[in-house]
This record gives structure tokens, C-alpha cells and sequence, in this order.
């Protein structure tokens, strides 16, 4: 199992806040009576979102509230008139105060007005938005756990429509401690020169956008070409779809032996959300080659509810959770604890000669939008008599496996490295591609309802070949926290939620068993447009 892209997952429950450039804000409510941090703290949560807060966690563990802060002229510090607490929280500065960028963990605010300026991405993107009174779907009223939430989704040109998304870019990077390079494949080959495609910001959220590049694969017309968990390129010969696919001596082989809209999925045990389930293939007529797994799938909402619980246990105290993940990685292991609990796809292969089933491979990407699709090699073992057995074993109601199916490998692949030519802003005005032509400290930062169109040359190509497309993205999103979220503070239960606690596993079963039925509904139906 990659360990790391569990940690990274599991950190999605407690990172996901959101990011403000409140460079223009000018007021404070008056908090002078107040004699503790925890006074002050409660005060601007119950207060907001009519009153403004300025709240900043730093690396070292201090906390401070400004009032009428702004940016010096170099815009590499912020001063303001406030109070500084310890790490002890307790009060040992007052009045005007002045603090480096580079000292600064978390930025908490609530002003929604803020968030519209990219006059400093800096601060944008270490900011986060707690309490946003902003207009939200109904259906996310009657259900704040089943919101739409999504990292940045990529779209062929042509392709809008829900569920059409191609990609989900860096869907486990939920905050500037957690950003990685993601890879999704397209599934799209072209021998044309150019190549478009659309990145577009459809939920409550901030965007901070790396680097992106295409990865174009050269392929004969009768090859596919797939990736590993390890960002290794295949090319491949033709599919082989299995003759047997049962979950508990249930047929589901109609469900995985097409690339299509019809995918296998469970329903969640109702008492324990890591009860696991096991898919059974088998295959005749295999050729005696070297093969791989390809498989494509997504996630259920399940780790959405789970985000979005984590998120409500904090309360208001979300921010000083946050600042601790940005800086502590005892932390940051503990939090991995859940998922790992839940983990990913586990592949294994029957071995004829020792009569039993070798494990070989366990996939994991977050996201319930974009469909992943992607290879796993077999482990030396061929096929017997032309037969392979193959055992898929996964959490009930955490996946959906659209395919499922074999092929054969045939070489390593050659790769070209493509960066974008030109970045277009939906209205018709042009961004830099410096934005994102190297992983540095520069980004693009997308806000709720943007959209950004990238262009790329392709190289020329020998005839009868094609390119096999993949996106390469890197960078870190961060979620707008709604009120709704924060009115189920409970410190101690997010506490037994990490530590795997089994009464608190058993209530978290129990409520999403309540809500599971409707879940993909609200997702889909609170999907945000623009601001």
C-alpha cells in the first residue's frame, strides 16, 4: 500500500478549510474585554459571519488577531494592531504588531469579499475561509455533509456535462503541507498537433495550481497504453475481459466488462464502515505473456462524509487543527489512522503452484468525480493453460469499479513532457504560463466558478501512431468551511475517530447508512457555477 497517499487521504479530513486574500480588510470587532483566547475564539465563531476576523496561526505555534491589518509595501509581511498568545495561549503582546509571511502557518478569516482579490497569492494561499455566508444549494442545507466538493476537474474540450469530468487534478492535496503531483489519465489519443483542455473551479473552494504538463505516450493504433501507481508508462496490447466476475456468488460481470456509465458499487455495512468484500475473476484463453491488471474506477461519497464530519467535530477550533497538520507530523500520522482503516483495493493473483492467493498491488486515489484509470502488473506469474484467477478485495461502499479486466504487457514506454503554449481565462483574457510551467513558488490561483483554458503542441508523430494523452498536475486546494459544518463541535469524538474508537466507527456507520441512498443525488444537484 502506499502509505503516503493513505496519510495524504486521511489528512484530507481535517486540511480541507479554504484560502482568502483579505488585503483590503479594514474592520475588527472589539474584543478588549475578552481576558483568554478561548473567550476571543468562541466570540468570532459565534459572531461570524456578520463581524469580521483576522486570525493568524504560526509555524512555531502563537496565535494572533489582528485588527486593521495590511500588507507592507515589499508584501512579504503583515501588520496590524491585535494580540499575540503563545503556545500556551496566553497572552504576551498587545497593540501594533508586525509578522513575516514566512513565519505563518494558517490564515483564518471569514470575509468572502476578501477571497475575490488575487492582488497577493501569498496570502491566498495560506488563508482559509471558516463560517462563509454564502448562498448554498438547498439540497446542501438539508444535507451540509453531501455538498459538492472537488479539486480542480479537467475537461476535454466538449465535455461539460456532469460526470464528463476527464481528470480530478491533485484530489488528495488539501493543503499547502499536503501538495503532490497527481497523474490521470485522459483517456484520449490523438495524432493531431494541438490539444486543448478546460480546468474549471466547481465548488466552495480555492485552487492553487503548480504545475501542468501533458504526458504524451506514442502507441501503434492497435496498443493502449496505462500507468502504474508509480507514474510508469506501459504499452499494452488488447484488453481481456473475464468470463466469471462474482461478489459473494453474485454476477457482476455486466457491470465491469465495458468501459461505460454502468459501474459495480456496494452499500456500506451498517455497523462498520470497513467490513471489506471480495470480487472474483476469472479468465480463459489467456495468452502466456507477461500481464497487468487494468482497472478503472472512483470513489463512493464515503470519504466525503467522513471529510465533512472531521471537519464539524472541530468546530471552531478547525483552524488551530489546521495550523498543527501545516506543522506537526506525529500529527499528521495520527490522522492517517481512519483511512488506512478503510484502505484501498487490494489485488492479488491465485498461484496454481502454491494453491493460494498472492498479493501484488494495492491501489488508492481519492475522488468521487474523474474515473482512474490504471494498470498493475502481475507479479511474474502467467497464465496456466490459458486461465488466471484475480481477486479484487476493497471496503463495501467505498469504490466504484467501472472496469476490470487484463492485458498484455508489451514494453516500457517512451514519454514526451508537454507544457501548455497558452493559458486562456473564461472572457477571453490570457494568464502567464509561468504560472505553471515549473513546480516553484508560483501559482494559478482558481477561485469558485473560474475556468482556464490550456493549449498545447503536441510533436509530430511517425504515421499510423498515435499519442496517448495523461495529465500531470501539481498543487493543493483548500475548502471553503460552511456554518452548517462547525454546529457539531466535539472535540472528544474526533479525538476516538483517529484513534479508531469502535462505538464512535459504529455512529459514523449508523448516520451514513441514513444518507447513503441520496448522497450522489445532493452531490451532483449542489455543484456550484459561479459567485
Amino acid at each position: 500500500m502506499n502509505t503516503r497517499k493513505l496519510l495524504t487521504h486521511f489528512s484530507i479530513l481535517f486540511l480541507a478549510i479554504i484560502v482568502v486574500d483579505a488585503c483590503n480588510y479594514k474592520h475588527y470587532v472589539d474584543h478588549k474585554f475578552r481576558q483568554s483566547y478561548t473567550d476571543v475564539n468562541t466570540a468570532i465563531h459565534n459572531e461570524s459571519p456578520k463581524t469580521p476576523f483576522f486570525k493568524i496561526h504560526f509555524k512555531n505555534g502563537d496565535v494572533s488577531i489582528l485588527n486593521k491589518w495590511s500588507l507592507n509595501s515589499k508584501k512579504d509581511s503583515i501588520r496590524g494592531e491585535g494580540k499575540l498568545y503563545d503556545f500556551n495561549r496566553h497572552q504576551i503582546k498587545e497593540g501594533q504588531l508586525s509578522f513575516d509571511l514566512s513565519t505563518i502557518a494558517i490564515i483564518e478569516t471569514n470575509q468572502l469579499e476578501a477571497i475575490k482579490s488575487k492582488d497577493n497569492e501569498k496570502v491566498t494561499g495560506l488563508a482559509i475561509l471558516t463560517a462563509v455566508n454564502v448562498a448554498l444549494a438547498v439540497v446542501c442545507l438539508t444535507n451540509p455533509k453531501a455538498c459538492f466538493g472537488s479539486c480542480p476537474t479537467f475537461y476535454i474540450d466538449g465535455h461539460s456535462y456532469p460526470n464528463s469530468a476527464s481528470a480530478e487534478g491533485f484530489s488528495s492535496s488539501i493543503s499547502p503541507a499536503l501538495e503532490r503531483r497527481d497523474i490521470d489519465a485522459l483517456d484520449c489519443s490523438t495524432s493531431a498537433r494541438n490539444f486543448s483542455i478546460t480546468m474549471k473551479n466547481e465548488a466552495l473552494e480555492t485552487h492553487m495550481l503548480n504545475e501542468l504538463y501533458i504526458s504524451a505516450v506514442p502507441r501503434k493504433r492497435n496498443e493502449h497504453v496505462y500507468h502504474d501507481r508509480y507514474g510508469i508508462y506501459y504499452n499494452c496490447g488488447e484488453l481481456y475481459n473475464c468470463t466469471n466476475a462474482t461478489v459473494d456468488n453474485k454476477d457482476i460481470k455486466y457491470a465491469i466488462n465495458r468501459f461505460d456509465e454502468n459501474e459495480y458499487f456496494s452499500q456500506t455495512d451498517s455497523s462498520e464502515l470497513s467490513s471489506k468484500e471480495e470480487i472474483i475473476l476469472e479468465f480463459d484463453r489467456i495468452p502466456d505473456k507477461s500481464m497487468g491488471v487494468v482497472i478503472n474506477f472512483r470513489q463512493t461519497l464515503l470519504t466525503t462524509f467522513l471529510l465533512y464530519s472531521g471537519i464539524s467535530y472541530m468546530g471552531d477550533e478547525a483552524g488551530d487543527y489546521f495550523a498543527k497538520i501545516e506543522t506537526s507530523d506525529r500529527v499528521k500520522k495520527l490522522l492517517a489512522n481512519p483511512f488506512t482503516r478503510l484502505g484501498g483495493i487490494k489485488l492479488s493473483v491465485w498461484d496454481d503452484r502454491s494453491k493460494e492467493w498472492v498479493l501484488f498491488e494495492e491501489l488508492y486515489e481519492t475522488g468521487p468525480i474523474a474515473k482512474n484509470l490504471m494498470l498493475a502488473p502481475l507479479p511474474g506469474i502467467k497464465p496456466g493453460n490459458g486461465r488466471l484467477k484475480i481477486k479484487a478485495e476493497m471496503t463495501k461502499g467505498l469504490w466504484r469499479v467501472d472496469y476490470l479486466g487484463l492485458t498484455s504487457l508489451h514494453s516500457k514506454s517512451e514519454v514526451h513532457i508537454v507544457y501548455p503554449d497558452n493559458i486562456e481565462i473564461a472572457g477571453g483574457s490570457n494568464c502567464s504560463i509561468d504560472k505553471v510551467n515549473s513546480d516553484d513558488d508560483n501559482y494559478l490561483v482558481s477561485l469558485p466558478g473560474d475556468e482556464f483554458r490550456f493549449t498545447f503542441s503536441l510533436p509530430e508523430i511517425e504515421a499510423d501512431n498515435e499519442y496517448e494523452l495523461f495529465l500531470s498536475s501539481k498543487g493543493y486546494y483548500l475548502e471553503w468551511i460552511r456554518q452548517q459544518w462547525l454546529e457539531g463541535k466535539n472535540l472528544p469524538k474526533l479525538r476516538k475517530m483517529l484513534l479508531n474508537d469502535e462505538d464512535v466507527w459504529h455512529e459514523l456507520a449508523t448516520e451514513f447508512k441514513s444518507m447513503e441512498h441520496e448522497m450522489e443525488t445532493v452531490f451532483w444537484q449542489s455543484k456550484y457555477s459561479k459567485i
